[in-house]
């Protein structure tokens, strides 16, 4: 669902979707969560389509290293291939980095897929963070390529 801050849009009629740009903070944990900052984006009509993501992760270790995994999910299922991860292999250094996938996927209409991310390991003090703003936007994008 979209709310009153954030939408997605449509560019170059049906065979594109995006969301807008966004702007937001959320800390990670070490459990698998949807992002909310991040609207679903709903598949508008069958196919195969080419998902796009970028996540920017600002990550600070503490005294171990520390990772964050990012991944699209398709009406809750991982959508195999999303799975991106960055990190830090050592401690009291901090990180911020844009990464993402780009994969090939078929899809049914009105099918919804979601941003998710976690974290590994950490130490004491570690922290991480997904960010979208004017310095780095965190965003997912879909362009429709075929009927099957």
């Amino acid at each position: 669902m979209t709310s009153p801050n954030t939408a997605v849009s449509q560019r170059g009629g049906p065979q594109w979707v995006q969301i807008d740009p966004l702007s937001f903070d959320r800390p990670l944990t070490s459990v698998d969560q949807q992002i909310p900052d991040v609207p679903e984006l709903e598949i508008p009509f069958p196919g195969v389509w080419q998902i796009s993501y970028n996540a920017r992760a600002s990550i600070y270790p503490g005294s171990g290293a520390l990772w964050v995994t990012t991944s699209l999910f398709n009406n809750g299922t991982l959508l195999r291939g999303s799975e991106a991860l960055a990190g830090i292999q050592g401690s009291s250094v901090g990180l911020q980095s844009t990464w993402g996938q780009t994969i090939l996927e078929r899809f049914d209409a009105g099918d919804r897929v979601t941003l998710h991310a976690y974290t590994l390991s950490g130490g004491s003090g570690s922290s991480a963070h997904l960010i979208s703003n004017d310095h780095g936007r965190t965003t997912v994008a879909a362009r429709w390529v075929s009927p099957t």
